[in-house]
């Protein structure tokens, strides 16, 4: 009768803005009452030193080779705006991560929206994403992590609304996106890219405008190899990469080196190997961190160890990954262990001296493997199974992809830290609600 009298959107847009102030609600409620906060900025790793960013971001950006460049640009133009002083940097990112999370909720609802029109699953979307333990753990890191979630989830988005509305816009924004990731996050080749659109070509007629778009994107998805290639003479879009593979084995230290003990000694054989001679802080010295030019060397010694490594013993190999696959399938993204939000361990500590006992902490990762394996069966059962809009098959199908690159990347090419590499992919549990709920609704 309500909507009878005020009209359909004045409900809709208050009902918005009803959801939005909840939301912060529950913010101001976690930072002041729990106090749980963002923690401390932190440069060196995926970063480079703060003082670069603010004070040489264009030549730091072009000397760097250890990660593609978006997560230090973004991170270079905040620390000019903020001037380098921590304590606003720390505030606008927690502020970011808040509206990310408000978007990541907006796009969940028009994914469910594809599927159908529920007000009631609408809001229980809305309160697993605000109150759910991993949201509020990893909108409370400085880390690039809840951004790739949000991109990874628009992803989804706009798979599933190019097979329900052919439009072709949507397929260009589904390569903008990867091609974003990519240049956010090393786990995130350009090969993606080439995957998601021959499967798109499987299921869709081509296109001469959108082949042309997609050309020019995979171009510009290997620009940073390309000029990594003419810098330092290595073919790659992370010189980091290498040693990031080599993790796979517990022992790779043995064979790979150490980055924090031996980068000097690295950064020499770089200087006599290819027969160069660089001065720049982002590269040499103190500042350089894992931008180091010895990293260069390490990582491709490194990969090449420990491909010869695999090789040799692919049994070894195949049951440390099982064991990854298990382990990371039988936690929560809030089980991440470092770094961990301002005020965290006071309240995860219970829960994490209940792991201590072996019975308990067996049972917890199987009871978590089991619902895991269940949201995945739910989900594949929909897509080749169930008797519902084709099209609506095709695009869950597609959104797939990146989610199984993500698990087989995040499972054979890292050591640990498959929380969060899987928390990226987060919108597969809105999928797998949307459909169980759906065929109770049926």
């Amino acid at each position: 009768m309500i909507k009878n009298i005020i009209g359909n959107e004045f409900v809709i847009k208050n009902k918005f803005i009803f959801l939005v102030f909840i939301f912060f609600f529950t913010r101001i409620i976690i930072y002041n009452y729990f106090e749980i906060q963002i923690n401390t900025p932190s440069y060196g790793y995926h970063l480079l030193d703060i003082s670069l960013l603010k004070n040489d971001l264009f030549n730091s950006l072009i000397y760097l080779h250890s990660q593609p460049p978006f997560w230090n640009l973004f991170n270079g133009i905040i620390a000019k705006i903020m001037n380098g002083e921590i304590n606003l940097i720390s505030k606008f990112f927690n502020i970011y991560h808040c509206f990310l999370t408000l978007l990541i909720i907006y796009f969940s609802i028009k994914i469910l929206r594809e599927f159908y029109l529920n007000n009631k699953i609408e809001l229980f979307i809305f309160f697993f994403i605000t109150l759910n333990p991993s949201i509020i753990f990893f909108e409370n890191i400085f880390h690039y992590t809840h951004t790739t979630l949000f991109f990874f989830t628009l992803n989804t988005y706009n798979i599933i609304k190019l097979f329900k509305t052919n439009n072709y816009k949507y397929e260009i924004y589904i390569y903008l996106n990867i091609l974003i990731l990519s240049f956010m996050w090393i786990l995130f080749q350009p090969i993606l890219l080439l995957i998601v659109f021959l499967s798109i070509r499987l299921l869709r007629k081509n296109s001469k405008k959108v082949f042309f778009v997609f050309s020019l994107i995979f171009i510009i998805s290997l620009s940073p190899m390309i000029k990594n290639k003419i810098i330092f003479g290595v073919l790659t879009p992370s010189s980091k990469s290498g040693v990031d593979f080599g993790t796979v084995f517990y022992d790779w230290r043995d064979y790979c080196g150490d980055p924090q003990k031996e980068m000097g000694i690295y950064e020499k054989k770089y200087l006599e190997e290819y027969n160069s001679t660089f001065d720049h802080p982002s590269l040499v010295g103190e500042k350089s961190g894992y931008n180091n030019l010895g990293i260069i060397v390490m990582g491709k010694n490194c990969f090449k160890a420990t491909l010869k490594r695999i090789i040799q013993n692919p049994l070894l190999y195949l049951e440390d990954r099982g064991k990854a696959f298990l382990a990371s399938h039988g936690k929560f993204a809030f089980d991440y262990v470092y770094p961990n939000p301002i005020g965290w361990k006071k309240y995860y500590e219970n829960v994490s001296n209940l792991y201590k006992n072996k019975k308990v902490k067996l049972s917890r990762q199987a009871i978590i493997f089991t619902i895991m394996m269940y949201i995945y069966f739910t989900i594949l059962h929909f897509i080749f199974f169930s008797k519902n809009n084709n099209e609506l098959k095709k695009g869950l199908l597609v959104s797939s992809i990146p989610y199984i690159y993500l698990l087989s990347v995040g499972t054979l090419g890292a050591a640990n830290e498959q929380e969060r590499i899987l928390y990226t992919g987060f919108v597969v549990y809105i999928l797998f609600f949307i459909i169980l709920l759906r065929k109770n609704r049926n």
